[in-house]
């Protein structure tokens, strides 16, 4: 099914709220055990797949994997232009909302902890509606 996926991601750095709202096309392929939703964002050259199940999400992003588990620490690399760092997620609250069995929304709350040392706390909004731009 063809869809327009939005994202809203807050993360707190220094005690300041940063907030990315992003929008793109993709398409949503449910499966009898989970969903796989992928989209592309065309301002920032991303393109994402993100296979949802039902206590963990797993995402992919231009060659980064995340994984947030509920209740658990997960680890990935986060690959930057000085370099990779390695990355813990730890995931609190993963909310998958569906209207007459059709995905609509999904919401995430998690720490990322950097080098095991900085850490910031996360939440996005994921909304999913029929359609194409």
């Amino acid at each position: 099914m063809q869809v327009i996926v939005e994202t809203k991601t807050e993360q707190i750095i220094d005690g300041q709220k940063q907030i990315i709202q992003q929008k793109g096309n993709g398409c949503l392929v449910i499966h009898e055990k989970g969903s796989i939703l992928s989209w592309n964002v065309e301002e920032e050259k991303q393109a994402f797949k993100m296979t949802i199940l039902e206590n963990k999400i797993i995402l992919k992003t231009n060659n980064q994997t995340r994984i947030f588990e509920l209740g658990k620490e997960t680890k990935s690399v986060l690959q930057t232009q000085y370099g990779n760092m390695n990355m813990n997620i730890t995931t609190h609250q993963i909310q998958i909302i569906k209207e007459k069995e059709e995905l609509k929304e999904i919401n995430m709350e998690y720490d990322i902890e950097i080098q095991d040392s900085i850490k910031y706390p996360n939440k996005i909004e994921i909304t999913i509606t029929k359609g194409a731009k």
